[in-house]
Parts: structure tokens; C-alpha cells; sequence
């Protein structure tokens, strides 16, 4: 079992997301892959467009699954996402999944969360499996403003959490902990109360500034500059946009068995292959994602709307950067004033 004690959410995104800066048509396969388990949730988000879908909610069958498990670790993937646009463990064979893609070979499969579907019966599960990382959709730093934004209990997910987190290290497993906060106007003021809740329960904390999920959530820029000048100049000039690294560093796969170039694809509208009838590999390079990329690598996005209006590709790297920074900064400070 390889040692994941120190792995750092961060880094490992930064890893994972770092594409080929020639961005070629012709790509190699990727190191990482995103399965959607289900697209069903037991939550409705103010910032999330599940909610909303159109599309017919459903599970991935046993048999897909293993075949496209299968598949990756033949191609040597070391990444398995178990999750995309839904709740994972709604799925009834969630931790049957989970072990088999650790007993394929695949090194490191992770899963976020929103926790409301644990029980004490099932939290034995996330070790047996051998699940190598969990984040939690928190988004919230007190009881109020989470269940106004997720309709869930708190009190649920911080007893899971805790319980989690105490399990973990009796067993002194190698599973890593994380929590993710989705910054944005209405819970901006919450960061402080998030970080105190939760910083003694994981391993460490993402932060993201809101995006618009492909377009689909409507965002306003303007409302977040005004709570803090830390959202100032998040969306990048025209010029420095720049193409979507997914389309070369991960393969997205939908519970019907389709292949996506989004991990927020609610309604199938950036399909590019199909698993029922080819392969992983046969698809990485067909005609329709050289197409995609192609679009994406001379910037030309009017042509895929989903893609022209995303928060992702128009995001100012420094800027964000410096977001990341200043967000550190307000945490220590709060942190340095409680001892």
C-alpha cells in the first residue's frame, strides 16, 4: 500500500491539473480519471447546478464500472476520481467500487463528499475499502449559513466528520482527510468560523473562488468585488485566456458510459466518446476530442458556448494566486489572535 499520509490536496490538484504546455491534438493518455458513480444528490446547493438538471438521473452498472477500471489500469492510470456531478455514496456498491479499482492497481482513489449519506454502519466501509483520500463539501463555517446553503444538518456532518477523523487515527490509516470551501458573497464572512470548525478535523482545507460550473450557474463577478477586494481582476483579460487543461489530463466518464471533456457536464453536451461500444484509448484521440481541442488551443470558444462562458478558462492565474495567498493570510492572522 503505498504511503498517502502526507499528500497534499493542493499539491495533488496542481498534479493533476498541469497539462502539456504545447496542448497537442494528439495527446498521450492521462494519468487520471473521473468516474461519475451516479449523478443523483440528496442535496440542492445554492452554487451547484445539479438541482437543476435535466438529464436522467441514474447509477453506474457493476459491469461498466469494472470495465472501465479495468481499462485504466491497463493504460497505467494511478488517478481514479470516484465522483463528478452527483453524490457517490448514494451508490449501493460505492465501497465494493472503491476496492476493487485499490485491488486493480490503481494507486490513489479519492471521492468528495457532502457526508449527509453516512451512518455509523457504513463508516467501517471507508477503511475496508481502502480509499485513499475523502474531501467534504462543507462551504460554511457555522450551523445557519451551512444548512441555508446545502438544506442538510450540520450536526450530521460534524459528528461523521469527527467520528471519521477518530477512526482513522486509532487504525493510524494512511487515509487523508480534506475539506473543500467554495468562497463566495454570501459565506465570505464565514471563513474565519470554517477554519476554526474545521481545522482540527482534516488534514487541510481547499479554498476556491466561486465559478459559474460551465456557464450554467449564473455568478455575478461584480457582487464578489464588492465583498472583498480579493475577487478583484479573478477573470482574466480576453488574451489570456487560456485553453481547458481537462482536455488533455483526465478521462471524464458518465454513469451511461459516455466520455466528457467537463467534470461539470450536467447535460452530456461535451460528449465525445462512447464506452458501451470503444474503448478508453480508442476514444482519447478520436475526431470529435481532436476537434475540442483544437477549438480550445486557438481560443476559439464562441464555438462550444458551455466552454466561452466558463469561470475556468477566463480565470487570471495571478490573480488567483494571489487570492490563495491573501486567503492564508486572513486564516494565520485569525489563527495568531485565538492564542
Amino acid at each position: 500500500m503505498p504511503d498517502n499520509k502526507q499528500i497534499s490536496i493542493n499539491k495533488k490538484w496542481k498534479e493533476l491539473s498541469t497539462p502539456d504546455p504545447e496542448f497537442p491534438l494528439e495527446a498521450k493518455a492521462p494519468n487520471n480519471i473521473l468516474i461519475e458513480i451516479t449523478n443523483a444528490c440528496n442535496l440542492r446547493c445554492k452554487m451547484c447546478y445539479n438541482p437543476q438538471m435535466k438529464r436522467k438521473k441514474g447509477f453506474i452498472s457493476e459491469k461498466l464500472y469494472k470495465r472501465v477500471i479495468n481499462q485504466a489500469a491497463e493504460l497505467g492510470v494511478d488517478n481514479a476520481g470516484l465522483y463528478t456531478t452527483g453524490e457517490s455514496f448514494l451508490h449501493p456498491k460505492i465501497f465494493e467500487f472503491i476496492k476493487y479499482a485499490k485491488d486493480k492497481g490503481i494507486k490513489y482513489v479519492y471521492i468528495t463528499t457532502n457526508g449527509q449519506a453516512f451512518n455509523n454502519d457504513n463508516i467501517e466501509k471507508i477503511f475496508t475499502s481502502g480509499l485513499d483520500s475523502i474531501k467534504f463539501s462543507v462551504d460554511a463555517g457555522d450551523k445557519k449559513s451551512y444548512e441555508s446553503f446545502k438544506s442538510a444538518s450540520w450536526d450530521k456532518l460534524i459528528d461523521i466528520m469527527k467520528k471519521i477523523k477518530k477512526m482513522r487515527d486509532e487504525k493510524n490509516s494512511h487515509l487523508r482527510i480534506f475539506a473543500s470551501f467554495v468562497v463566495m458573497p454570501d459565506n465570505f464572512n464565514d471563513l474565519t468560523g470554517y477554519n476554526n470548525v474545521f481545522r482540527n478535523l482534516v488534514d487541510e482545507i481547499k479554498y476556491t473562488p466561486i465559478a459559474n460550473q460551465g456557464s450554467q450557474v449564473n455568478i455575478e463577478h461584480t457582487q464578489l468585488k464588492a465583498v472583498s477586494s480579493l475577487f478583484s481582476d479573478l477573470i482574466a483579460p480576453k488574451e489570456e485566456w487560456s485553453p481547458c487543461s481537462f482536455l488533455w489530463n483526465r478521462f471524464i466518464v458518465t454513469h451511461e458510459g459516455y466520455l466528457t471533456i467537463c467534470c461539470v457536464d450536467f447535460e452530456n453536451q461535451l460528449i465525445y466518446g462512447d464506452l458501451n461500444k470503444q474503448s478508453l484509448i480508442d476514444c482519447w484521440n478520436n475526431k470529435k476530442i481532436k476537434e475540442f481541442r483544437e477549438i480550445h488551443k486557438m481560443k476559439e470558444f464562441t464555438k462550444l458556448p458551455m466552454c466561452y462562458n466558463c469561470s475556468f478558462i477566463k480565470r487570471n492565474k495571478k490573480a488567483h494566486s494571489l487570492f490563495l495567498k491573501e486567503m492564508d493570510k486572513i486564516l494565520k492572522k485569525e489563527k495568531e489572535s485565538k492564542k
